[in-house]
């Protein structure tokens, strides 16, 4: 059924419209996802889903999509406290990606066997006028920033090296097939 210009804007702005009114639960989602999700690092699916939880388990109580200025408040402090370890974790494990390209590195000119280094050229299909050890150097960037925040924050210099020196090995290790 067609809908005459009068009616388009009734329902666009609000009057006399058949505006659906959001459930509880969905204004708290466009709240908090609009208004609390953190600028300086990026939040996983799984971590937005359970700060949306945390958020509407503490809000189950009240009616309607408007927010009273304590409920606002309340939303903030709720989402600070639950995404403060997140942001620690995350800060913890760029400080250990710096140090990790340093060990990457390391790996290769101490390590790494000329036959191992053929290998990854092989591996990584690397040309022969390529900088082997700058390609092998992007891939590892790559390898730690895929690697999950909450694995590389709680590393110690030791654990980050012996981490590092496996995965660097492994690169370096006879094809199976």
């Amino acid at each position: 059924m067609r809908m005459s210009r009068r009616q388009f804007f009734r329902e666009f702005t609000g009057k006399e419209g058949h505006r659906r009114q959001l459930s509880r639960a969905e204004a708290v989602n466009a709240y908090v996802r609009t208004n609390l999700l953190p600028y300086d690092f990026c939040l996983t699916e799984e971590q937005v889903e359970q700060l949306l939880q945390a958020v509407r388990r503490e809000l189950s109580g009240g009616e309607g999509s408007e927010f009273s200025s304590e409920e606002r408040q309340r939303m903030a402090a709720i989402a600070q406290e639950t995404i403060r370890p997140w942001r620690e974790d995350y800060w913890k494990a760029e400080e250990k990606r710096r140090e990790a390209v340093i060990l990457v590195r390391e790996f290769l000119d101490t390590e790494a066997a000329p036959e191992a280094l053929e290998r990854m050229r092989n591996r990584f299909q690397i040309p022969p006028f390529g900088t082997l050890k700058d390609e092998i150097e992007g891939r590892a960037r790559s390898w730690l920033y895929e690697s999950p925040d909450a694995r590389l924050a709680p590393l110690n210099a030791a654990e980050l090296k012996d981490l590092v020196f496996s995965e660097m090995s492994t690169w370096g290790q006879p094809d199976p097939s």
